[in-house]
């Protein structure tokens, strides 16, 4: 983040951008998060930015990981702290690493073409410029203007499968398969660039339920199939986090 920091104060003034410092405390490490957010607060102070921050409380729910509850709060802080101080985005500083691992972590999980696409540049509000730079990157242009930053003591915590995937699987394969990140990261470009299948259009949903007319989905084929089967869980659930091919097709059997 302090990376991508230094790239958008770099930038200035073409584009003029109005820049602020947002952090979000996720309640989890203790001692180390208060420090870490005090740094944070410090850094923007030393620059002359605006600071603002956000604490999550509460906890995963029943069946929830950690990650996926720390996500889901960092991100609805994020949009509230936009509102409330008026700005027009929040910049993430999600990079070419954090893409491959994506990309695997999905392929092993079971994904469609359009799931390759994984963290992708603009959702909503959200813009994420830095996908295009590995973390090393990052970290140097930060200490090429002078700023620094700290490491998440998580990021080693092998409990994480993101972390097995970084700290692992993908030095191994890079080893193996020189240049071998820089290729998912282009596969999960790709694949956001492609227009998604066209749905069928015969979800229904009501009063939190999807229906289908049996003879309209009889008349499709898998492929068209599965994608109603996708449209009517996106519809219900907002999302398809968690959903990976094996339940698709177990429902298209049904």
């Amino acid at each position: 983040s302090v990376g991508l920091l230094a790239l958008l104060l770099s930038a200035r003034p073409r584009p003029n951008l109005a820049l602020g410092v947002a952090h979000i405390h996720h309640n989890l490490r203790g001692e180390e998060a208060d420090l870490d957010e005090a740094a944070v607060k410090a850094l923007a102070k030393s620059l002359g930015l605006p600071f603002v921050r956000a604490k999550l409380r509460g906890k995963p729910a029943k069946g929830q990981s950690v990650e996926e509850w720390a996500r889901m709060g960092r991100y609805s802080a994020l949009e509230r702290l936009r509102k409330e101080g008026g700005w027009d985005f929040v910049v993430t500083a999600h990079s070419l690493d954090d893409q491959a691992e994506t990309v695997l972590m999905r392929i092993a999980r079971g994904t469609g073409l359009q799931g390759l696409a994984a963290i992708r540049p603009v959702v909503d509000r959200v813009v994420r410029p830095a996908l295009g730079f590995t973390g090393g990157q990052l970290r140097q242009a930060a200490e090429l203007c002078g700023l620094s930053y700290l490491e998440d003591s998580t990021n080693a915590d092998q409990r994480f499968l993101r972390n097995r995937i970084r700290g692992q699987v993908l030095p191994t394969l890079e080893r193996v398969l020189p240049g071998f990140s820089r290729r998912l990261a282009a596969l999960a470009r790709l694949a956001g660039e492609t227009p998604p299948a066209q749905s069928p259009g015969i979800a229904i949903l009501e009063d939190g339920t999807v229906y289908y007319e049996c003879m309209a989905l009889s008349a499709l084929a898998d492929g068209q199939g599965l994608e109603a089967i996708r449209e009517g869980l996106r519809m219900a659930r907002g999302t398809l986090r968690r959903i990976t091919e094996r339940h698709l097709r177990a429902l298209w059997a049904l």
